[in-house]
């Protein structure tokens, strides 16, 4: 059976139209806005140039900007709130990390949730609210990045490298750091996999030696942090699992906690408690006059503006390395990190070797 689809009809036989949000002019609007800051009522300013009362309110008490004109409904979040997001957005750029459409969305939300306008339980913004974003900050715009080898080759340059110990320095002089190297801390983190990589062995020529592995493997995350006066703050670690248990950190160091998630990696929420309540409990007292200062790479789970905010109240300074240098100038990578992996290389493959064998 054909079956028409007809459009909705008002009782004189007219169809609807759809999308009419905006029934006044632009220039209505800033002309009502002009004659309120010269001293006319808003009620009345409204009526006389025939814009709603509640759309130039909003700009007059500056919940929404005069420069806004979208049509539809008002963004989630105000025009300041989303100027701290271009900021922190700029920054980031400045450092070599770049956002993609999703990031910046995730961290609109979390932003969101944090001054309250969002909960956790509702449904994070989408791409809508991405591109009406973009629509009201023109400047921004999606590039596509060069490849990854170019950028490590500009990022190890000496110009950048240059450029970065000289801010190192700068904010080490601002806060009378350079003789208190008990309030300098790194962070990083690292995932360690019991299917790892095994080591190269020596055999004959024409033979393949075969590599003793685990045939399920699953992650734990280590997260570490020390300062420059040699001090380390106890070990946090994510395992991966649904709850988290005791027994899991049986023959820890003294001092050590965890947590889980579903995959062992860490996320922004993980992170976040690990500051907030792992670091701030085991790191010297920080103040106005003696803040502290935390090096970590810029990981997108490793930054957030609520992050940023709790580190503003709390006196502590985070200083983000510039991407891709982890390999070079993150001290727990190169001085801590990078030779324990070997060492927990070669120890798994001696011990899964010694198990192979024991069991034939």
């Amino acid at each position: 059976m054909l079956r028409v689809k007809l459009p909705n009809v008002l009782t004189n036989g007219e169809p609807t139209r759809r999308g009419q949000y905006r029934q006044y002019l632009s220039e209505a609007l800033d002309k009502a806005y002009n004659a309120v800051l010269d001293g006319m009522a808003i009620r009345k300013a409204a009526t006389t140039f025939a814009v709603p009362f509640a759309t130039l309110h909003d700009r007059i008490s500056g919940k929404v900007s005069i420069e806004c004109s979208t049509t539809g409904r008002e963004p989630i979040l105000s025009m300041e709130e989303e100027q701290g997001l271009v900021s922190h957005i700029e920054a980031m750029a400045n450092f070599g990390y770049g956002y993609t459409r999703p990031e910046v969305t995730s961290i609109a939300t979390d932003l969101a949730i944090y001054v309250g306008k969002k909960s956790k339980d509702e449904q994070p913004l989408s791409l809508q609210w991405f591109y009406g974003f973009m629509k009201r900050w023109p400047d921004l715009s999606v590039k596509k990045p060069r490849s990854l080898e170019i950028q490590r080759a500009k990022a190890t340059s000496e110009e950048t490298i240059t450029h970065y110990f000289n801010e190192v320095w700068h904010i080490m002089d601002k806060y009378n750091l350079k003789t208190c190297p008990h309030r300098i801390y790194n962070v990083d983190e690292k995932g360690l996999v019991e299917h790892h990589t095994p080591p190269s062995v020596l055999t004959l020529s024409q033979s393949t030696p075969a590599a003793v592995t685990t045939s399920r493997s699953s992650t734990t995350t280590v997260i570490g942090c020390g300062n420059a006066s040699g001090s380390s703050i106890p070990q946090y670690f994510v395992f991966k699992g649904k709850r988290m248990r005791e027994e899991l950190l049986s023959g820890g160091t003294p001092g050590a906690a965890g947590t889980v998630s579903d995959s062992g990696w860490s996320n922004t929420e993980i992170f976040q408690l690990y500051l907030t309540e792992h670091f701030l409990k085991h790191a010297v007292a920080a103040s106005a006059d003696s803040p502290l200062l935390i090096v970590y790479d810029g990981h997108r789970s490793h930054v957030s503006i609520p992050l940023i905010e709790w580190a503003r109240q709390h006196h502590i300074i985070l200083f983000v390395l510039p991407a891709h240098t982890s390999h070079v100038l993150q001290p727990m990578d190169v001085g801590c990190f990078g030779p324990f992996a070997k060492i927990y290389t070669n120890f798994c493959h001696t011990y899964m070797r010694e198990n192979a064998t024991s069991s034939v």
